[in-house]
């Protein structure tokens, strides 16, 4: 299950077939789960959001473009949830001097696509188009990119078991992340 999990976190988006059938109903909660996961980052509420995650999840952002190896090449950014967890735990702490000032983000999420899926497991793969403004010491950046995040679906909701971020401007130069995608 670790390989398959693997594939699916590693490709890079996918096209999506027009017109493929899915189950309005579940596309309309994840919808709601990834707008509410936007708005978790953009109030600070960083153990919320942390609780996203399944024990396994991973946040990947790619340094080059169709990236498929988070572990032998280079990343932006490729965290397990227990490194995630000392990510939060900075941003969240008014001491740490990379945060301070707190950097504050609107995170735009669209073009929600569900991947048709026949997977028994409970898992949904989900493409979307990101935007981050975030603001910091006086200082405006802009983020955007393409989203894949894999979901299970939990008795207590859905979970994400990996978020990947493929950013327009991957390949190009960028300053220390203060926030989060």
């Amino acid at each position: 299950a670790v390989m398959n999990d693997l594939k699916t976190m590693t490709r890079p988006s996918q096209p999506i077939q027009a017109g493929a059938a899915v189950n309005d109903s579940l596309l309309a909660t994840i919808e709601q789960f990834l707008y509410h996961e936007a708005r978790l980052l953009d109030q600070l509420q960083y153990d919320q959001w942390l609780n996203q995650f399944t024990d396994e999840g991973t946040y990947w952002i790619p340094a080059q473009r169709g990236q498929t190896d988070p572990i032998n090449v280079p990343s932006i950014i490729y965290e397990n949830k227990d490194v995630l967890t000392m990510r939060v735990r900075r941003l969240a702490d008014n001491r740490t001097y990379q945060t301070a000032p707190r950097p504050y983000t609107v995170h735009m999420v669209s073009n929600i696509l569900l991947e048709p899926s026949t997977n028994e497991a409970h898992e949904h793969t989900v493409y979307s188009s990101l935007m981050v403004h975030e603001f910091r010491d006086s200082q405006h950046r802009l983020f955007s990119g393409l989203g894949t995040h894999v979901l299970h679906d939990t008795p207590q909701g859905l979970k994400i078991i990996s978020k990947r971020i493929d950013l327009l401007d991957c390949d190009g130069l960028h300053n220390a992340f203060m926030s989060l995608l």
